[in-house]
């Protein structure tokens, strides 16, 4: 599944989502506002469970590094339902465990 970067126009949110091409774009997750746009980017794209769960580790890490941590979780538990790995599922489940939601 690719990972594209959207912004909101009504808060000015850039955030990335993992989508199915055919996929409509998603809500705003900081105003939840219905319009955002995506923005062009370098392409992730994730062929295998086993090849993705590197990138989703950094990925979860640069935004824990950053202090996004809800940011952080929400990723991880998008990239253990799209990726069906049971890596990213324990990074999901650990996150949870450590804000306690």
């Amino acid at each position: 599944m690719p990972l594209f970067d959207y912004e909101c126009p009504s808060c000015g949110e850039i955030f990335e989502e993992i989508l199915s091409a055919d996929a409509k774009a998603p809500k705003c997750p900081h105003c939840g506002a219905e319009r955002t746009v995506k923005r062009f980017g370098a392409a992730a794209v994730h062929v295998k469970a086993d090849g993705a769960t590197p990138r989703i580790e950094k990925r979860v890490k640069d935004y824990l590094k950053d202090g996004k941590f809800s940011e952080a979780t929400r990723f991880a538990d998008k990239a253990a339902a799209v990726t069906k790995s049971e890596k990213a599922k324990r990074i999901a489940d650990k996150l949870h465990h450590k804000t306690g939601k």
